[in-house]
């Protein structure tokens, strides 16, 4: 792929940067050759590299398989997400100069499994999640205490980091002479205490480069907002760019989405109709149903080979598992299980043995090379960890218990100063879950792919089936006081991003379903009405729309 005149701009920009990429625009690519670009200078040293933060591990993952797949050297780069890096790279090296020494080795909780006195005294970061100026003495103190106890909070990873380098000479000093720039994508959802730790490594000297999309910010009740790369947007001491060109989406799907964000949004010229809206007569079953029947006449005519470039994108987990249990048509679930969450090395290691016994295309050394260097072992180590590759592959369908002893003892060669924790536990309850397990399978040409809204971030499909746009749903409504003349949007703004990046992950055609009923929260059935999306700015000018029975 060769970079467009703009493309090139940005990539050969050595400066603080702000790049502001819509859907399809090509920012892995663009972020992947800025990259290659400064690793392969000669002024960087065999010691120095670059720190290149996603929001997920498939997409850092992505990120550097895209970076280094032509050869280029990793040299000392980190590749990762935020609390990976602000783990790996700040806490644990660095806390006990600010903290002491914890009385045994870190593991990472979340809030919500702390006791119930614990969770009391640490609820503030959650709940109030406030600017590091305003956080109250005593409450450092108390991140303090637990970590020399052994613990830190996950959702007080970044916090942690932050802390620690603004006191720390030595990580300082550290990051200044190892780093050239940083890298952080999904910009726009990044929160009070990622941004300050962004600039403040920009201080130390390390160049920084933020990528991101305004309107495909969705993770509002996480604290996150795209003010912040609206901010650098108008930092003197940064660059803007804009990556606006939508190279996925087909032209009709490119106008209705824009047009969907901005009533002036200039209109391509085509003569085509990409999007639809299907009102189906029925509840969320029906639409199910209405799937399996249509499925293949849908394919035929977009020239779909396979299931697995179709996606039915849901708002929320209760229409997720009314769809699994309804839908007849092959179809995996894609979830985030407890051991892709766990930050242990040890989990992540499980998590790909998992994806390596059932993927059996998958060479061993891919898993390996995330943890070491295969030729610096030792003769022995070799031939230990190639024999539990052979017992991991050999081991029999549902015997997955069976997974314990090899798992951990590649496990204890390649981590060994990384504790257990939870790892083991973690894994256990995968095994235990089918649908938690099958999501280490590959993915099957024949399966539709079955997601929540928040889930399809950062994919793309030939044709997507985007659900729940009907009041209540699109946008979250809520009453107050039992007034239900004034509801109230505590997300409107969230809710329409939301909706933005359902419609842009279809690549050929997408289709706006809803039921003549909807299944609320309590699991009671109710009427059904169009959401105020489907009309704003005469969106629904620039789409079909057919009244479907079964």
């Amino acid at each position: 792929m060769e970079p467009t005149e703009s493309q090139k701009v940005i990539i050969e920009d050595d400066g603080n940067t702000v790049v502001l990429a819509a859907p399809g625009s090509g920012k892995t690519f663009v972020i992947s050759e800025m990259i290659k670009r400064v690793i392969k200078k000669d002024d960087v040293l065999p010691y120095q590299g670059i720190i290149a933060i996603s929001y997920t591990r498939k997409a850092s993952e992505n990120l550097k398989i895209r970076t280094l797949g032509d050869g280029t050297s990793q040299k000392n780069s980190f590749f990762g997400t935020i609390d990976s890096f602000c783990l790996k790279q700040v806490v644990e090296p660095f806390g006990c100069y600010i903290f002491g020494h914890p009385r045994k080795e870190l593991t990472v909780v979340k809030i919500k499994d702390l006791p119930k006195e614990e969770y009391q005294k640490f609820e503030w970061i959650e709940k109030d999640h406030p600017d590091y100026c305003n956080i109250e003495k005593k409450q450092k103190e108390d991140l303090s205490s637990l970590f020399v106890s052994g613990q830190v909070i996950l959702e007080s990873l970044v916090l942690l980091a932050y802390h620690i380098i603004l006191k720390s000479k030595a990580c300082q000093n550290y990051f200044h002479a190892r780093y050239k720039k940083v890298f952080i994508d999904e910009f726009q959802d990044a929160d009070t205490y990622t941004n300050s730790l962004f600039l403040y490594l920009v201080k130390l000297g390390i160049t920084g480069i933020a990528v991101g999309d305004v309107n495909q910010s969705i993770f509002g009740y996480a604290h996150k907002s795209s003010k912040y790369i609206s901010d650098l947007k108008n930092n003197q001491y940064f660059t803007s760019y804009n990556l606006s060109e939508n190279k996925r989406c087909a032209v009709p799907i490119i106008n209705y989405s824009n047009r969907l964000l901005d009533a002036q949004a200039p209109l391509i010229a085509t003569n085509e109709n990409r999007v639809f809206f299907l009102k189906i007569e029925g509840a969320e079953r029906d639409i199910a149903s209405f799937i399996d029947n249509k499925l293949q006449k849908i394919k035929e005519k977009w020239t779909i080979s396979e299931n697995s470039k179709i996606a039915i994108l849901v708002k929320n987990g209760d229409t997720q598992k009314i769809i699994n249990n309804s839908l007849l048509t092959p179809h995996r679930v894609q979830e985030t299980t407890n051991l892709d969450k766990d930050l242990n090395p040890r989990s992540q290691l499980y998590a790909s043995l998992l994806r390596f016994y059932f993927d059996k295309s998958m060479p061993f050394m891919s898993v390996l090379d995330k943890y070491v260097d295969f030729d610096d072992l030792s003769d022995s180590n070799k031939k230990s960890l190639i024999g539990d590759s052979k017992i991991i592959r050999s081991i029999e369908c549902g015997n997955y218990a069976e997974f314990h002893q090899p798992f951990k003892h590649i496990a204890d060669i390649i981590l060994s100063r990384i504790a257990e924790g939870d790892s083991i536990s973690k894994l256990n309850e995968v095994i235990a879950d089918a649908n938690a397990l099958k999501s280490y399978h590959p993915v099957n040409s024949n399966e539709i792919q079955l997601m929540t809204l928040h889930k399809s971030k950062g994919l793309e499909f030939d044709v997507v089936f985007h659900l729940n746009v009907c009041e209540w749903e699109l946008p979250n409504r809520k009453i107050k006081n039992n007034d239900f003349n004034h509801p109230e949007y505590p997300n409107w703004h969230q809710d329409l991003d939301l909706h933005y990046v359902g419609i842009t992950r279809a690549r050929k055609v997408c289709f706006l379903v809803r039921g003549t009923k909807r299944t609320n929260r309590n699991g009671v059935l109710k009427n059904a009405d169009d959401s105020e999306f489907l009309t704003l700015n005469n969106v629904d000018k620039l789409r079909k729309s057919y009244t479907c029975k079964q």
